[in-house]
C-alpha cells in the first residue's frame, strides 16, 4: 500500500489491537512496517480526536461534584459533564443521537 488514509490506518490499528499481536509480529504478518505502523499511531495519538478509530476518550473523574445522577426533576436519566472552564453539558434520555453528536461536535 503506497498511501494510506487515517481511516485506512484506524482499520489496521483497530485489526492490530483485536489480533493480540505485538506490533513487531502484527506487522510481520502483514507486510507493513514497524515504522510505519508507529508514525501513524503516533499521528491519531497527537490528533486526540474522539472519532479517530471509533474509540471511546478517557474521562478523568475529580472528586468536586457529582459526574453524573440517576434522575433529574422531570424523572428523565440525566448524565452532565462539567469541563474546567465553567461549560456543563447535560444529556438526557430524550436527546437524539443526532443532538448528541452536534454537541460533542461543538464542543470538541
Amino acid at each position: 500500500m503506497t498511501y494510506m488514509t487515517i481511516e485506512q490506518f484506524c482499520q489496521i490499528y483497530d485489526d492490530w489491537k483485536r489480533s493480540g499481536l505485538s506490533v513487531q509480529q502484527y506487522c510481520e504478518n502483514t507486510g507493513l512496517t514497524e515504522s510505519r505502523f508507529y508514525y501513524w499511531r503516533a499521528k491519531i495519538q497527537a490528533e486526540s480526536l474522539p472519532s479517530s478509530c471509533g474509540s471511546f476518550i478517557p474521562v478523568k473523574m475529580s472528586g468536586k461534584t457529582s459526574v453524573c445522577s440517576a434522575k433529574n426533576a422531570s424523572g428523565k436519566a440525566l448524565c452532565e459533564i462539567e469541563y474546567p472552564n465553567g461549560v456543563v453539558v447535560r444529556v438526557t434520555t430524550d436527546m437524539t443521537l443526532d443532538q448528541l453528536r452536534q454537541m460533542v461536535t461543538l464542543l470538541h
